[in-house]
């Protein structure tokens, strides 16, 4: 699930039992925000990449206490820099008023799960824990993510960590084609374990040992816990009182079925939750930047919202990134 366009997930209850690494907190309020980078949200010394964010205010620069997009972009959990796409995010968003963080959480090879979504509760700690500094609204975040990352902010956005992690509660939440249910993928997409996929280095077919998703979960699919991966499935953990969620997905997606946000919205419709769910006919994995552009790419894309327990649509949509931008106006308020 590596992502290449924006860039290129709990063990059983006994793992989520760690705490959320403690932010370094900074006690004075700046005068003047500026774009910053590699702002360490921990105090581990151990990680130069990881646990480090991007600060994007707003553009142009307020006085006002501004909303934040909390975003992680997607790579697999292979790599520990999805902090990096943030200036993308904070391009789209930063002239609507939105502050942007870019948060870089730890790889498969640094930390299994739970480690990634630790990380991101980590730096939503600290930067709420610093919000004078920083200038933006404690009360008004919002979490995004794209493939692996939308997954990431889903968990952060769906469950409550366990034994003594702090939890960070948000506003709403965006996930683009976005894994939900790891089991169902290869069944969705079961070209993707042929002998003519890659299989060797990292796996398309995800109940590989050498799968990205196998490599997260520190287990080969079948041979996982059901414990662990029950635990990562943020469509077990939905009801009516979790934040807004919008999950935007392409159908012809080659990497992580789109059968994967509709069963999510469909668990969301059943618990009386709130979500609106996109899909792009024409749309492929890892095509966030151009969607947000709009045009011919995302023609044909259909709307489809779930309020209480009531559906309605699909209607057709003209999507570009203002849909996103007007998703978190409504949202956050």
């Amino acid at each position: 699930m590596v992502l290449r366009c924006l860039a290129a997930a709990v063990a059983a209850a006994l793992l989520l039992a760690g705490c959320v690494p403690t932010g370094q907190e900074e006690s004075s309020a700046s005068p003047s925000v500026e774009t910053q980078f590699a702002i360490p949200y921990t105090h581990d010394p151990a990680d130069v990449t990881a646990h480090t964010l991007d600060f994007y205010p707003p553009t142009p620069a307020t006085s006002e206490s501004a909303p934040l997009i909390v975003w992680t972009g997607g790579n697999g959990w292979l790599e520990d820099t999805g902090g990096g796409t943030g200036s993308g995010v904070a391009a789209l968003f930063g002239p609507h008023g939105y502050a942007v963080a870019g948060v870089n959480i730890r790889s498969s090879a640094e930390a299994t799960f739970p480690g990634q979504v630790e990380d991101l509760r980590a730096a939503i700690h600290f930067l709420r824990r610093n919000a004078d500094r920083y200038r933006i609204d404690p009360d008004r975040i919002g979490v995004a993510g794209d493939s692996s990352g939308g997954w990431t902010a889903l968990m952060v956005a769906l469950t409550t960590p366990q034994g003594d992690s702090t939890p960070e509660p948000v506003g709403a939440a965006l996930a683009m084609y976005a894994p939900v249910d790891f089991l169902a993928m290869d069944r969705d997409l079961p070209a993707n374990c042929r002998p003519d996929r890659p299989r060797d280095r990292v796996s398309w077919c995800q109940q590989d040992a050498s799968s990205s998703t196998s490599r997260m979960l520190g287990c080969a699919l079948p041979v996982c816990p059901p414990a662990l991966l029950e635990s990562a499935t943020p469509s077990r953990f939905v009801d009516a009182d979790d934040p807004p969620v919008m999950l935007v997905h392409g159908t012809l997606d080659e990497l992580v079925p789109w059968q994967q946000s509709t069963a999510l919205f469909d668990a969301i419709t059943a618990a009386e939750g709130r979500a609106e769910l996109i899909l792009v006919p024409r749309g492929s994995h890892g095509q966030a930047a151009q969607w947000a552009a709009g045009g011919p790419l995302v023609a044909g894309a259909t709307l489809t919202t779930t309020d209480g327990g009531t559906v309605t649509g699909p209607a057709p949509v003209t999507f570009d990134g203002d849909v996103l931008v007007d998703f978190f106006d409504r949202t956050l308020g």
